[in-house]
């Protein structure tokens, strides 16, 4: 387990955190990176903390690609740098949905103005 307040590893039976003296909630179970990467170490997959773990500006520019997103996601949380993950994941989702809004949108204009160059059809039909 991760203490929520100072990232230590402590055991799960902990009530106290023994590093930083903070009390542990053990009703308030969320998922986070952290976890992911507890699962991913279970799993086999050698997962260790980066001590340096600041997101590169070219990956994070890079990661307005969504594919390229996720994929450095996955590549720096196996690479035990979460915070980084965090936010290639965070760049990468926000793109794709304002990508999906503004095709949306895009399709809807398209559509509208398709619709008033048409000619009207019944006007050929009612001769």
């Amino acid at each position: 387990m991760i203490c929520p307040h100072c990232a230590a590893s402590i055991s799960e039976n902990e009530e106290k955190c023994p590093y930083c003296d903070s009390y542990i909630d053990h009703k308030k179970k969320t998922a986070n990176i952290e976890d992911v990467q507890q699962t991913f170490q279970k799993m086999g997959f050698p997962v260790k903390n980066d001590p340096n773990d600041k997101p590169n500006k070219f990956m994070v520019m890079l990661s307005i690609i969504p594919p390229i997103g996720f994929l450095m996601f996955f590549i720096n949380l196996m690479s035990g740098r979460p915070k980084s993950a965090k936010v290639y994941f965070t760049v990468a989702f926000i793109t794709m949905f304002v990508s999906v809004f503004l095709y949306i949108i895009f399709c809807f204009i398209q559509m509208h103005s398709m619709s008033r160059s048409m000619p009207d059809v019944q006007h050929y039909f009612m001769r």
